[in-house]
């Protein structure tokens, strides 16, 4: 399945300069809705996750190895990962006709379905701090730390609804 690629965030950015401080609201909120629609899992599977869904978006479906090169992680953990996202049906492999000896990562139906939820959640995130910025960059204000405290508060009590499995607790030892 080939995925065709689109610029699906840079019309609405045209012209804003992001200010630091609303990079890092942009990345802290990016995080959490991933952690909140996903459960407690490694950062190195939502690296492996994130870098199979761009390479498809961009028509390079993976493989393993472009996984390892791509991430740094040994082969070990991205073949666990990847064998996870396949258990969920979000992503399979496909032969590759030039050499059969190597598999592509291709997104399913439910992985494509997945990223449109991701893109759409981006866009809102970007939408509405660009809004913030702009409107503090105009008026010179600073960031009200107590302000975007309560954002963060507000978007962990609204977490979206969570499709992964949280972590089981470890036991402590008698």
């Amino acid at each position: 399945m080939s995925i065709k690629s689109s610029d699906h965030f840079g019309p609405r950015l045209d012209g804003w300069s992001a200010s630091p401080e609303a990079q890092m609201i942009i990345f802290w909120r990016i995080m959490h809705s991933y952690m909140s629609r996903y459960g407690s899992i490694p950062l190195g599977q939502m690296l492996v996750d994130l870098t199979t869904i761009v390479l498809n978006e961009i028509g390079r479906p993976p493989t393993v190895t472009d996984l390892c090169e791509a991430t740094g992680l040994p082969k070990s953990s991205i073949s666990r990962y990847i064998s996870a996202q396949m258990k969920a049906d979000m992503v399979a492999e496909v032969i590759d006709p030039q050499d059969r000896r190597r598999r592509k990562l291709v997104l399913t139906e439910k992985g494509v379905n997945e990223r449109r939820w991701q893109v759409k959640q981006v866009r809102k995130i970007l939408e509405g701090v660009m809004a913030w910025d702009q409107k503090n960059q105009q008026s010179k204000q600073r960031l009200d730390p107590d302000l975007e405290f309560d954002r963060m508060k507000h978007s962990n009590a609204n977490a979206p609804e969570m499709i992964g499995r949280k972590r089981k607790k470890r036991r402590m030892a008698a």
